[in-house]
């Protein structure tokens, strides 16, 4: 069964990193883990061409950088040192591809980081370091989400949205919901999600819904999840179901909402390239709207 004894929370100092320790820090309880903290040092990441002996200060600069950085990771490890807790600095044109190749190396079972949520042209021009990190990731990876407003994180999991598509898939990210589910005592909200695919013809009638068009479509889809979960979710963790209709993402987002969800528990297809960039992914575009914090899994992962 997946623990996550050893969780990795890179920061760059900011509200949304600070976010993600408080929330590695109660998600870490049960397991006692240890806690990396990771400042990434970046001063070409936005012209990785530029070599070094073009900017003949940058050795003072690293260095300036990283007193200031080991300044705020003391800070940290002092507000925090009832934990078991690392600072670590690196250097690297790219963060995502730092973060990525420490937890490699490092064998970290969990990356929990903040995310700033940024949408629309400036999401797709620049993307986000959180989720190149998740395209590309080993290991599971929670993101959180900055919101204004009230915008307060769980003090302890309680509940879990685990949405399913009877896939292998949603099957990788289900067991390691139950894993924290059993550690925490948390509740697992199962969601299926049906996506509005009605033939135009049924326009004509005024019923476009497939609950009204197949009113035993909600049962026939409890009874399938119920018989996709059987062996997958021992006894002891309380489970519910639910079903829903419309855009996955949109209705995971606002169903994780509604229940008041601690996390959201999704598989990624691991899509790159081209595939990617023309059909995007729901996990992301989840990571992307949800306030509710994600844990991204990839289906590949043991």
């Amino acid at each position: 069964m997946w623990s996550p004894h050893k969780i990795l929370v890179p920061t760059d100092f900011s509200r949304d990193a600070n976010r993600a320790l408080y929330y590695a820090e109660f998600l870490s309880a049960p397991y006692e883990s240890e806690i990396i903290l990771l400042h990434v040092i970046s001063l070409f990441e936005h012209d990785p061409n530029n070599p070094e002996h073009t900017f003949p200060n940058a050795e003072e600069v690293y260095q300036t950088l990283e007193a200031a950085a080991a300044s705020q990771l003391e800070r940290l490890h002092h507000d925090h040192r009832h934990l078991r807790l690392r600072k670590e600095t690196v250097r690297g044109i790219s963060p995502a591809e730092e973060i990525l190749n420490f937890a490699a190396r490092e064998g970290v079972d969990l990356i929990v980081m903040g995310t700033h949520g940024r949408s629309g042209l400036s999401h797709f021009l620049l993307g986000s370091v959180a989720e190149k990190v998740i395209r590309h990731m080993q290991c599971p990876v929670i993101t959180i989400r900055y919101t204004h407003g009230n915008g307060s994180l769980p003090s302890r999991l309680k509940r879990v949205v685990v949405p399913l598509d009877f896939s292998a898939y949603s099957r990788q990210a289900l067991n390691h919901a139950v894993a924290l589910a059993q550690q925490h005592g948390a509740a697992l909200a199962l969601l299926h999600v049906i996506e509005e695919r009605v033939h135009p013809a049924y326009y004509v009638t005024g019923d476009v819904s497939l609950f009204k068009l197949l009113p035993d479509l909600r049962e026939r889809s409890i009874d399938a999840m119920k018989e996709f979960v059987e062996k997958e979710i021992p006894s002891g963790v309380e489970h519910t179901f639910h079903v829903r209709e419309g855009k996955a993402h949109q209705e995971i987002v606002n169903f994780a909402e509604e229940q008041d969800a601690d996390l959201i528990a999704i598989a990624t297809h691991g899509l790159s390239g081209l595939d990617y960039l023309l059909l995007g992914s729901t996990t992301e575009k989840v990571v992307r709207k949800a306030k509710t914090p994600v844990l991204a899994v990839r289906a590949e992962m043991k």
